[in-house]
């Protein structure tokens, strides 16, 4: 993870929590965040979720995830594609997302080229299938 900190650190910001989707939960995410939250997966699914053709996401609320209040309320039990952000396959695939993510994520140390950008998160990627910063 020090290597990521070399062109990220998260500010806690909550851009990337803002839109209208969410990311889809596995199920680890849904039972971290089962456990997170305390309740059972029933409640969960009733108060948090969304379900569309067995693929489950956290619902949205005004324009953002249903968890975002001055940050993410289950940050600990957020899922890993959530942690994943900004380092999304499509950031170092495509120079025009990098620039449009890095405009508006602070977190993106704005000294660091794309191409440093792309072979530090590339060799971390190596290394770790799931990356949660």
């Amino acid at each position: 993870m020090d290597e990521l900190k070399k062109v990220f650190s998260c500010q806690r910001c909550g851009f990337c929590c803002h839109g209208e989707t969410t990311v889809s939960l596995d199920l680890d995410d849904q039972q971290r965040m089962i456990a997170e939250l305390g309740l059972s997966r029933e409640e969960v699914t009733k108060k948090y979720w969304r379900i569309t053709d067995g693929i489950v996401q956290m619902k949205t609320v005004d324009g953002h995830c249903i968890f975002y209040e001055d940050g993410c309320r289950v940050h600990r039990g957020r899922p890993w594609r959530c942690g994943q952000w900004p380092f999304v396959p499509a950031i170092i695939e495509d120079y025009d997302n990098y620039q449009i993510i890095k405009d508006s994520c602070p977190g993106i140390n704005q000294e660091v080229s794309y191409q440093d950008f792309c072979r530090c998160v590339s060799e971390y990627m190596k290394k770790h299938v799931k990356i949660r910063c």
